[in-house]
């Protein structure tokens, strides 16, 4: 059933920039293979996305920011749509503890419900306090 999703999630390719900001390119690539290998052992997605925080790079060459947020939204959607389809309940919280950890690049946040990707300061925001 997630096999295409695990294929769409392990062969996605965003526009690389430069001279603007785009999300540093390994973090990115780090949370794809996190979400292929949840697609793949039947786990949620959604709680992967919505605490995945990159960090936005300007003087390196990173990922176009819109094309990497409107993947993760059709990935979530679509693996939703796809477990709900299938008449499967909904994991429980306590099923989502097989997941794979979140690597310590990617924080939970607790204060706002985050949207689907927020953003990090970069290196000269945090140490010249600019954003």
């Amino acid at each position: 059933m997630n096999e295409d999703l695990v294929q769409q999630v392990e062969g996605a390719r965003f526009t690389p920039v430069r001279l603007r900001e785009g999300y540093d390119m390994g973090e990115v690539d780090q949370l794809l293979d996190q979400l292929a290998a949840n697609l793949a052992h039947h786990q949620p997605v959604r709680p992967l996305v919505e605490a995945a925080v990159f960090t936005p790079v300007r003087l390196r060459e990173g990922y176009d920011m819109g094309e990497v947020d409107d993947f993760m939204d059709r990935i979530v959607a679509e693996s939703e749509r796809r477990h709900s389809a299938s008449g499967d309940p909904s994991p429980s919280p306590s099923s989502s503890a097989d997941a794979p950890a979140h690597p310590a690049s990617y924080p939970v946040t607790t204060s706002d419900p985050p949207s689907v990707i927020e953003e990090r300061p970069g290196l000269m925001s945090r140490l010249f306090g600019r954003k």
